[in-house]
């Protein structure tokens, strides 16, 4: 997952963390003090809120992604809501703002405000192992903030200090970008949970592929539920027919669907794919526009030429 701000040079055994703000003991920990406290682990997606930008049109703001900047890993690490309840949170705590090891060019930290009621779900946590080995340093590593299901500039990378706040945090990442601008210029949301969607990867757009059978997959995910169902078109979306699913390991994780299309004649074939989560969202055919092009999670088409 990218970062804003370049990584920082900062190696395990010179992390440390503060805890400090609306709470009634500050802590500070090291990487032996955080390993040495209960841990979990989960599978889970972390998805850029800016993923597939390229397929609005016209495109929103930001760097033009495709349909790639999602991952799936297995991370291990401490629940954020031991360390709250270690330093006893205030009755007028609203707010868990997250400071990183980065900086811009101006010196100033990466930071990012969460509600303090997800800061305590079970699931958030602090991170320090992923698919059983050091997190790596592009990847946030010694340690970084997991928040499954939202989108992924919540998961702060290389967090050096959590404050509790007791008011709405309005830095640069919470009020002036990961909002939803519409076209007359009004923020008409924020980006939280990242919604229902799927991608297909295989075959690509443009590919050619001979008559017979082929094996099409690809991955679906949402932030509000596990994934029910992957339906596909292989009509121009005349039909829709159930997938395959190979579920990952546990509700966290994305869900690789399969499909076998049978192909009988040369010309132009269009393959669509869309999801459907366990709450009942369904992938829509449109999302709709924004100025800064997030959660773009419209059915993705890919046409393909048989023969």
């Amino acid at each position: 997952m990218r970062s804003n701000n370049p990584p920082p040079d900062l190696e395990p055994e010179d992390w440390r963390l503060q805890l400090e703000g609306r709470v009634k003991r500050a802590l500070t920990l090291d990487m032996a003090s955080l390993r040495a406290l209960s841990t979990v682990t989960h599978e889970l997606w972390l998805e850029c809120a800016g993923n597939s930008r390229s397929r609005f049109n016209p495109p929103g703001e930001g760097n033009q992604w495709d349909d790639q900047a999602i991952s799936d890993a297995r991370f291990t690490g401490v629940p954020l809501a031991t360390l709250l309840d270690q330093a006893g949170v205030e009755t007028d705590a609203v707010e868990v703002v997250f400071s990183g090891y980065d900086r811009d060019a101006d010196g100033t930290p990466f930071q990012r405000g969460l509600p303090l009621e997800v800061a305590r779900d079970p699931s958030v946590f602090l991170a320090y192992e992923m698919n059983g080995e050091p997190i790596p340093a592009s990847n946030g590593g010694p340690v970084r903030l997991i928040v499954p299901r939202w989108a992924g500039i919540a998961s702060v990378k290389w967090p050096a200090r959590i404050e509790v706040v007791n008011q709405p945090f309005r830095g640069y990442f919470n009020a002036e970008r990961y909002i939803m601008v519409d076209r007359s210029g009004q923020t008409v949301g924020l980006v939280r949970e990242m919604p229902v969607k799927s991608i297909m990867a295989w075959p690509n757009e443009g590919d050619q592929v001979a008559p017979g059978e082929h094996a099409v997959f690809g991955f679906a995910w949402s932030g509000f539920a596990p994934i029910r169902s992957v339906e596909i078109s292989s009509d121009d979306g005349q039909t829709w027919t159930p997938s395959r699913l190979v579920k990952g390991d546990g509700p966290l994780a994305w869900t690789r669907w399969e499909y076998t299309w049978r192909v009988s004649g040369p010309g132009e074939a269009r393959l669509m794919v869309r999801a459907t989560d366990a709450a009942g969202n369904v992938q829509p055919a449109r999302a709709t526009w924004n100025k800064f092009g997030y959660q773009m999670n419209a059915i993705l088409t890919r046409t393909v030429t048989v023969g």
